[in-house]
C-alpha cells in the first residue's frame, strides 16, 4: 500500500511539472496558489556553522512559492565552515535544506591564534586553548608547505601525537622520549616514517630521529648491546 502511494505521489509530481511548463496559464495559477507556498525549512548536517544566521536567512523566504524557492538566492559560503548546501523540495510545502560542512583534519596554533586546517585546505580561524591542539607553528610556513604537511599528517596518522612543531624549512614531532625531524615532502618523509618503530627498537635510548633528507635516516641514541 506505501508503495502504491509514493508511485502515485511520484506521477502526480511529474504530471504536474510537465503540466506547468507545457501551460502557462496552469504556471500562472500554480504560481499563484498558496497551496505550494513553503511553510516548513528544515536544515540538517550543521555542526559548526553559525545555525542561528542560516535558520534566520531561510526563514525570510517563508511563504514563497515551492517552484521558485531559490538556494542560492542567499550566500550561504559566507559562513568559512558551510562547503555547500543541497536543497530537497518536499511537496507540497516543505523545504529540506542539507549542509555540507568543511571536514577538519587538524588545529594548529599560530602565536596566540588557533586555526583549523580542512581536508579541502582551507584555514578556519577557531576559538582554543593549547590543551586543544597537538600542532604549533613556530615559524612563518608557506601555503604548499602547510599543505604538504597536511597530507603527512593525514597518511601518517599523526593525530595520537601530543606535540608536533613546525617551522620554517622542516617539522618536529615529540614521540615519548625522542623527537623526529622531518622535511615538508611527503613522499620522501613517508617513506622513512615508516622505519621509525624498527629504529627505536634497536636503540636503548633514542635522542632523535632526522629524516629531513630523502634517502637518508640519521639516528642519535645508543644501540642495545645485541644491535
Amino acid at each position: 500500500m506505501i508503495k502504491f502511494l509514493l508511485k502515485a505521489v511520484f506521477v502526480f509530481t511529474v504530471v504536474l511539472l510537465i503540466t506547468f511548463w507545457a501551460y502557462p496559464n496552469v504556471k500562472e495559477k500554480i504560481l499563484s496558489s498558496d497551496y505550494f507556498n513553503v511553510k516548513n525549512i528544515k536544515i540538517s548536517g550543521l555542526i559548526n556553522g553559525d545555525g542561528e544566521r542560516l535558520k534566520r536567512m531561510y526563514e525570510k523566504h517563508l511563504g514563497e512559492n515551492l517552484f521558485t524557492f531559490d538556494v542560492n538566492a542567499e550566500k550561504i559560503t559566507q559562513d568559512k565552515w558551510i562547503e555547500r548546501v543541497e536543497i530537497k523540495r518536499i511537496w507540497p510545502s516543505t523545504v529540506k535544506i542539507i549542509v555540507y560542512e568543511n571536514k577538519g583534519l587538524f588545529t594548529y596554533k599560530n602565536k596566540n591564534e588557533c586555526f583549523v586546517y580542512t581536508y579541502n585546505f582551507k584555514k578556519i580561524q577557531v576559538q582554543c586553548s593549547e590543551n586543544d591542539v597537538n600542532v604549533f607553528m613556530r615559524d612563518p610556513i608557506g601555503s604548499l608547505y602547510l599543505r604538504n604537511f597536511a597530507e603527512i599528517y593525514k597518511k601518517g596518522s599523526m593525530n595520537n601525537y601530543k606535540k608536533i612543531v613546525l617551522k620554517e624549512s622542516y617539522f618536529t614531532i615529540y614521540k615519548d622520549s625522542y623527537e623526529i625531524k622531518g622535511s615538508y615532502s611527503p613522499e620522501a618523509f613517508l617513506k622513512a616514517y615508516r622505519l621509525k618503530d624498527f629504529l627505536s627498537e634497536r636503540y636503548s635510548s633514542l635522542e632523535y630521529l632526522d629524516l629531513r633528507v630523502p634517502e637518508k635516516i640519521y639516528v642519535k641514541g645508543v644501540l642495545n648491546e645485541a644491535g
